[in-house]
């Protein structure tokens, strides 16, 4: 289906068509025309379907249809759990917005208080902020939320896992009940998006599903290759990223002190190599992004910040350190490679630390992934094979214990 059928207005078509957008993906068919009937709606689909054009291009369709007297109150309020991605979502509304009148702007952490206050004050139709920072400047009284016609929230199964339930409440709450309220989620696993959808969208409110999100797409490569230690991963990690097909690559690991130990490890490697984790500050983080993306890091090591939203093109490879506990993270981090249906490969390396996580992704996707070796680094010790519990055989009963049995039977 293009873009042109779903009754999107020309300054948006146009757009879209210079950004070589003509093709709208299962999400985005799915999503715009319900959204533009004005419903609630709660829609899941994977990472990289296509989600964030599917309730932008609606939202500035919103406004263009409900033009008026501009108000220095936001009109639709975006919400995002990290920086980088409210800051990529804020990229595609100003290039879709840049043949009308329509005022964004950004409300993140990282940025000093008195430039967001000024551009609150000029006046913005769509906002997009992460919760706490917009409850932030709610709190100074410099935010007006009593206009806002439609609430979004992007990732919401990523918000609960931080732990933003409660601010999303909040701001709900400060916004008026007769908005239009669409939450747009990877997964719906263990029932929490869905929770929350009943409390925030109307019974009327229709759900979409697309496409499982369990999976990782099929021009993803995947491999494990066994390690016996720490030692043994680091000589494999060495190995594996000097390899001459990797673009660039994504190397995640668990915690912040891992970014910095790793970085320096393959640095020595002879590659541009830096680090991104959530405690660094915003303006450090997105230089280190802007290198990237401009071609001058090979390497970035990483925490789950990255996992999800950003847009990074070049990345050939992901390479697992540490495996997540759980099967969606893993599957978010692999979708890190190959975008725009590119070749992509999803490297993990595992240690018996990671026996137990690998059996949870493998279970949680419905494939066992394949391993691999490294010439001279093959591994030792191999993973246990997991036993199925079976029910033990009754003997039978032979001799005096027949006639026991025969006996109590009279008696009854």
């Amino acid at each position: 289906m293009s873009f042109i059928d779903l009754q999107l207005d020309l300054e948006l078509l146009q757009t879209l068509a210079e950004n070589d957008f003509i093709e709208a993906t299962g999400i985005q068919q799915q999503a715009i025309p319900a959204i533009m009937e004005g419903g609630d709606l709660l829609a899941c689909a994977a990472t990289g379907s296509g989600k964030t054009l599917a309730f932008v291009l609606p939202a500035l369709q919103h406004i263009l249809d409900h033009q008026s007297t501009p108000l220095d109150a936001p009109r639709v309020v975006i919400l995002s759990p990290t920086r980088e991605l409210a800051r990529q979502i804020l990229q595609v509304i100003e290039k879709q917005t840049a043949l009308t009148d329509i005022r964004s702007g950004l409300l993140v952490g990282g940025v000093p208080y008195g430039m967001q206050q000024s551009m609150l004050n000029d006046g913005v139709d769509i906002l997009v902020a992460t919760p706490g920072r917009l409850l932030e400047m709610d709190d100074k009284g410099w935010l007006d939320l009593t206009v806002v016609e439609q609430l979004i929230i992007d990732e919401a199964d990523r918000m609960l896992d931080m732990g933003f339930i409660g601010d999303i409440r909040k701001i709900a709450d400060l916004t008026p009940k007769s908005r239009q309220t669409l939450m747009f989620s990877a997964t719906l696993e263990g029932g929490q998006v869905e929770a929350l959808a009943q409390d925030l969208l109307t019974n009327e409110a229709q759900t979409l599903t697309l496409a499982p999100p369990r999976g990782v797409a099929r021009h993803i490569k995947q491999q494990v290759y066994l390690a016996d230690n720490d030692d043994h991963k680091q000589a494999l990690l060495k190995a594996l990223i000097t390899r001459p097909e990797i673009k660039q690559a994504i190397v995640f690991v668990a915690s912040r002190r891992q970014v910095d130990t790793w970085v320096e490890i393959i640095r020595k490697l002879g590659l541009m190599c830096d680090g991104l984790h959530g405690e660094l500050p915003q303006g450090e983080r997105t230089t280190r992004l802007k290198r990237m993306r401009r071609g001058r890091l090979k390497i970035m090591v990483a925490t789950d910040v990255a996992a999800r939203g950003l847009d990074l093109l070049d990345i050939s490879h992901v390479i697992n350190l540490h495996l997540p506990r759980r099967g969606d993270i893993y599957v978010h981090r692999a979708g890190r490679s190959g975008r725009d249906g590119g070749e992509g490969h999803a490297w993990s390396l595992v240690d018996s630390n990671d026996w137990l996580n690998l059996g949870r992704i493998e279970r949680y996707t419905g494939e066992k992934i394949a391993h691999a070796t490294c010439e001279g680094l093959e591994p030792t010790r191999v993973m246990p094979k997991v036993v199925k519990k079976t029910k033990p055989k009754k003997k039978k009963a032979t001799g005096a214990k027949k006639k026991a049995a025969g006996k109590k039977n009279k008696k009854r």
